[in-house]
Parts: C-alpha cells; sequence; structure tokens
C-alpha cells in the first residue's frame, strides 16, 4: 500500500477509457481539496505504467478497457512492490467480473451508479486500510459462497470451535456483509462511530481475519449469519 503522507491530498489515479466519464471524474476530484488526480489512463496497461510512474495512493479501475482489461492490470499492479489499494468502478456486477477482480487483489468494487460523497467517502475508507463492497456485490458474493459451500463436519474433540459472537456483533457483521460502512453502521444502530469501529474490530479478532471482506466471507462460509 502507499504510504500515507500527513496533511497531504489522496492522489489519485483514473483508469477509464471512455473519455467523458474520466473527464467528468477529473471535474468533480478538482472540487474537493481532499483529492488530486494526478494520472489519466486510458487502458489497463497505461494504467500499470502510469501506476509505476507516479505511484499513485488509490486507482480508480475500469474493467472493461481496450489493451489490457481491468482485471490483468490490477492483478499486475498489486504484484509490485509498493501497491496502491484499488478500486474497481464498473458499470457492471457480473459474477465472473467480481470474482475475479477481487482475486486479482482490488480492495473495493464499486458499481457506477454509485453517489459522488459516497465514493469519497469509500476511497477514505480505502485509502485507510479498509476494504468496501458495494450492497449489490455482497449480496451476489454471498449467494455465490453460499451455493458452494458443502455442510462441514461436527468438530472432533479439541478442534477450533465456531467463534462464538454476541447479538450485537452478529448485527454488525450482517451489515459489514452487506458492503456498509462504518459510518452507515454508526447510524443505522445509533451507535458511535467508536463504538461501531470496536465491534468491528472484535469480530475481525474472534474470526481471525484480516480485512472486513474476509469477515464476510467467513461469516457465510460457517453460517454465522
Amino acid at each position: 500500500m502507499s504510504e500515507v503522507r500527513e496533511n497531504s491530498p489522496i492522489r489519485v489515479l483514473l483508469a477509464e477509457d471512455h473519455n467523458l466519464i474520466r473527464l467528468g471524474l477529473k471535474g468533480q476530484f478538482s472540487l474537493e481539496k481532499e483529492f488530486e488526480v494526478v494520472g489519466e489512463a486510458k487502458n489497463g496497461q497505461e494504467a500499470i505504467q502510469l501506476t509505476n510512474e507516479i505511484n499513485p495512493d488509490v486507482v480508480l479501475m475500469d474493467i472493461d478497457m481496450p489493451v489490457v482489461d481491468g482485471i490483468t492490470a490490477t492483478q499486475e499492479i498489486k504484484n509490485g512492490a509498493n501497491p496502491p489499494r484499488v478500486i474497481a468502478l464498473s458499470a457492471f456486477g457480473e459474477d465472473s467480473q467480481v470474482i475475479a477482480m477481487l482475486a486479482a487483489g482490488a480492495d473495493g468494487y464499486c458499481l457506477k451508479t454509485i453517489e459522488w460523497p459516497q465514493l469519497l467517502a469509500v476511497i477514505r475508507l480505502i485509502q485507510g486500510g479498509g476494504t468496501y463492497l458495494d450492497p449489490q456485490i455482497a449480496y451476489k458474493v454471498a449467494i455465490m459462497l453460499k451455493s458452494t459451500v458443502t455442510p462441514s463436519p461436527k468438530p472432533a474433540i479439541g478442534d477450533s470451535p465456531v467463534p462464538v459472537l454476541s447479538d450485537r456483533e452478529r448485527e454488525v457483521l450482517q451489515m459489514i456483509s452487506e458492503g456498509m460502512s462504518n459510518p452507515e453502521i454508526s447510524k443505522q444502530l445509533y451507535l458511535s462511530l467508536g463504538t461501531v469501529k470496536s465491534y468491528v474490530r472484535n469480530i475481525l479478532n474472534k474470526l481471525s481475519v484480516d480485512d472486513r471482506v474476509q469477515a464476510a466471507a467467513k461469516a457465510v462460509r460457517e453460517g454465522l449469519i
């Protein structure tokens, strides 16, 4: 992950083959002091080259691009020595694309129908080390996981037990699996942001996972939600 520079804007690389969309995004970002567009790529190959040259903090990556697609570009970028955070920004949520993009190492997946303030919030979250899945995408992932999971045998004595979560932790975990951010969970449950962060931290520890996407996947796999 790119090094965070205190009090500096988040440096964004736009990888989008449609000029109008790319120009629109660049114009919107120009109105935000917290963000700076440092590069524009019209295809995946340019995205790889520019990432190596300018070392952005975050890459907004379209998937269907010429020369090299966004999935291949993401995998190549993530295999670098100091990879930036990568957010898929796609018009589609096809199952194959979702799985391939996440497998390539994407830190987030947003649909292009996302509202502008929400996109900014997602970038902040991911730049801070979090992960994000659009609620529609999170639902797809949950359904796909359920369809491929086979019942696990009953653990033998001495095996690791299923993590014990409180009712509130299960409620928070359910919202995580739906792609909700900490501020959204805070608002939904009428809890302080600090309290929500504490619940999320406890959940990750109990599930022995590193991030929210892994937590959601394990929750579905083990029937915790």
